[in-house]
């Protein structure tokens, strides 16, 4: 259990209350529709980019990959940190431009939008809808779970009061602000840890000697834990760099951002400034991971109950107070940033996505999206207490869940003429079919993948492998007009 000194205490309570002021002041600004779910379509680059890391690097990220460094060497930081880089990159070339375009020429604020108007079908927008709705509460789940590790440590609470609280906070903001109070805390979040992730770093690899005794201790256990792809085998890593290169791409959290910017000149340099803050967090998990692992070895650190405290062990026994503070503060940073981010786009899909599928429109959806955010709140605290597992791994289940249902139906919708409303109808289904069965079943004993194979993995390779059968063999829509299917629109006027 963390040492609660008043140092740490203050420091994550001066922190909590500013997510808290950025919500109060971002609710007073969110007055329509367009503010809530795309804050108003006025976001210049460094805002928006550092918005899109903050929502990617999230508890499951600094919480679940510090623990899977602690356990199994660099495998998270080569496997999957890494891999997620090459994915913003990714989405900036092949949907970033066309993205902004369709929401510069006319209503579209969701991913709902972005198909029906793709495929001019509202069953196409029903099922990403349902899609997205199912991968945010899986994801919220990943971060409940974080949330109630680190505030269980701080308070010495249990972990569910400590989601609880902690999911408070975060509803306070969320729920009024909107995506508007998302991207602004992200900003303020992501600027933290990534300068507490840096300084981090350096406090964490010299309390342990230096990283070349990190390196020695390490070998003398397991020569793979000093590797550069750690102690899994390599079935494993292929996978979790083909699941989180591609899935990148397709995370709603991501894509929904190209919606939010004022022009195309916003995006230059944005995948660079999102992918260097994002390897810099990776200096936290490596450092820590590493360290707490390397003295795990030598028997001088102390017994965790689960991989997911190694962090916050490590930084209250071997860093100062005020780092420790501001590390618990920048933990909790990438956990927030990312919930508020996922509520917002749940909401989007219940209120604005599912009625507009079947014909019907909602009232005052501002009003209503504010009533869905918090709804998902509270269903993603039961989700998290049923999948009862690592942050790391219920997290790579949510990030599975989007990579699978929405990489094929519109990432390569967007970009391949040939798509067709069938192929993204049957992927989205597929997906969420082979998702939820292989997850669910592995909770209950069965497992039909070979030894290594991610099911997340095997979700977007089959979702995307039937998008391509199924529009080779069932004729695309007519182009024409507006709605042509290629997902280009015709330029723009100025904003």
């Amino acid at each position: 259990m963390l040492d609660t000194s008043p140092t740490i205490v203050v420091v994550v309570a001066l922190y909590l209350l500013a997510t808290i002021g950025i919500g109060v002041w971002a609710t007073r600004r969110t007055k329509t529709t367009s503010d809530f779910l795309v804050a108003g379509r006025n976001l210049g680059m460094f805002v928006m980019s550092i918005a899109v890391f903050a929502s990617i690097q999230s508890g499951f990220g600094v919480l679940g990959g510090t623990g899977m460094a602690f356990t199994d060497g660099l495998v998270f930081v080569s496997g999957i940190g890494l891999a997620a880089v090459l994915g913003f990159g990714l989405a900036w070339f092949l949907v970033g431009k066309r993205l902004w375009r369709m929401g510069n020429e006319e209503e579209v604020y969701t991913l709902g939008d972005v198909v029906e108007r793709r495929y001019r079908s509202p069953a196409a927008r029903g099922w990403i809808a349902v899609a997205v709705a199912l991968g945010v509460i899986g994801y919220l789940g990943t971060q409940v779970q974080a949330m109630g590790v680190v505030m269980a440590s701080i308070f010495g609470i249990s972990p569910t009061s400590g989601a609880l609280i902690g999911l408070g906070i975060l509803a306070v903001y969320a729920i009024g602000g909107g995506t508007i109070a998302a991207v602004y805390t992200d900003v303020f979040q992501g600027v933290l840890l990534v300068v507490v992730s840096v300084v981090t770093f350096f406090v964490a690899v010299s309390a342990v000697g230096g990283m070349a005794d990190i390196t020695t201790t390490l070998q003398s256990e397991d020569p793979a834990l000093a590797s550069a792809f750690g102690a899994l085998p390599a079935v494993n890593i292929a996978c979790w760099i083909f699941l989180f290169a591609v899935g990148a791409a397709a995370q709603p959290q991501l894509l929904t951002k190209f919606l939010m910017i004022r022009d195309t000149t916003q995006l230059k340099w944005g995948a660079l400034t999102a992918g260097i803050a994002y390897v810099c967090t990776m200096f936290l998990v490596v450092g820590v991971g590493l360290s707490a692992l390397a003295l795990s070895i030598r028997g001088d650190f102390p017994a965790v109950d689960t991989p997911d405290q190694a962090l916050i062990v490590f930084m209250s026994d071997y860093t100062p107070p005020v780092l420790a503070g501001l590390a618990l503060a920048a933990i909790l940073a990438a956990i927030m940033s990312t919930g508020d981010a996922f509520a917002t786009l749940g909401a989007a899909s219940l209120v604005r996505d599912l009625p507009r599928a079947f014909g019907l429109r909602v009232r005052n959806e501002l009003l209503w999206s504010r009533v869905a955010v918090a709804a998902l709140l509270v269903a993603s605290v039961l989700f998290s207490l049923y999948l009862d597992t690592l942050v790391a791994l219920l997290g790579v289940f949510g990030w599975g869940t989007f990579a699978a249902a929405i990489f094929p139906a519109v990432v390569l919708g967007l970009v391949w003429s040939r798509a067709t409303k069938a192929a993204a109808i049957t992927s989205i289904v597929l997906s969420l079919v082979i998702n939820f069965v292989l997850e669910v079943g592995q909770l209950h004993g069965f497992a039909p993948l070979p030894e290594g194979v991610v099911n997340g993995a095997f979700a977007l390779a089959a979702s995307t492998v039937l998008f391509i059968v199924v529009s080779l063999l069932t004729r695309p829509q007519p182009a024409g007009g507006r709605d042509e299917p290629t997902g280009e629109v015709a330029q723009p006027h100025s904003p």
